[in-house]
């Protein structure tokens, strides 16, 4: 065989078997992009006041199947004498329509209170593995209101 032709013959080979054992690798991994955002202009942050009326988790997927479930787990870590270590807050789920899903989980601010301050995280998770979890803190802050004064 002329070395040419030879070394063609081995990059296809190898060039082939790279493609396959790429395909093999990513298929049914199914992935999870997780990030947090006071909003819905969905400008991500990783830190909140506590007198944050909302917290967005908001998530992205690839390769995910029609009818997989999408689970939140809000989770305080770390938030004092205001409750123990890793206390579970709320949790929710949805339901995947197309591979490249994505959607958005949110909590509420506690009602008439304000965020205990510390550390919180938000897991994600797909049919219930661990997909991504996003690490926050919620620190003081109290935003004041005055009234405006009446127009004599």
């Amino acid at each position: 065989m002329r070395p040419a032709v030879l070394l063609a013959a081995i990059t296809f080979v190898l060039v082939c078997g790279g493609a396959v054992e790429a395909v093999a690798q990513s298929s049914g991994r199914k992935v999870i992009h997780v990030f947090t955002a006071l909003d819905l202009s969905r400008k991500p942050t990783f830190r909140f006041s506590s007198d944050a009326l909302r917290i967005y988790a908001f998530w992205k997927g690839e390769s995910l199947a029609v009818g997989d479930t999408i689970q939140s787990v809000w989770i305080a870590e770390d938030i004092g004498d205001a409750g123990p270590k890793d206390s579970k807050i709320l949790e929710g789920q949805t339901k995947v329509f197309k591979s490249d899903e994505e959607g958005s989980f949110s909590l509420s601010r506690p009602r008439g209170r304000i965020w205990p301050v510390g550390k919180y995280r938000v897991e994600i998770y797909v049919n219930g593995g661990l997909a991504d979890l996003v690490k926050f803190t919620i620190t003081p802050g109290v935003t004041i209101e005055v009234p405006k004064a009446d127009k004599e």
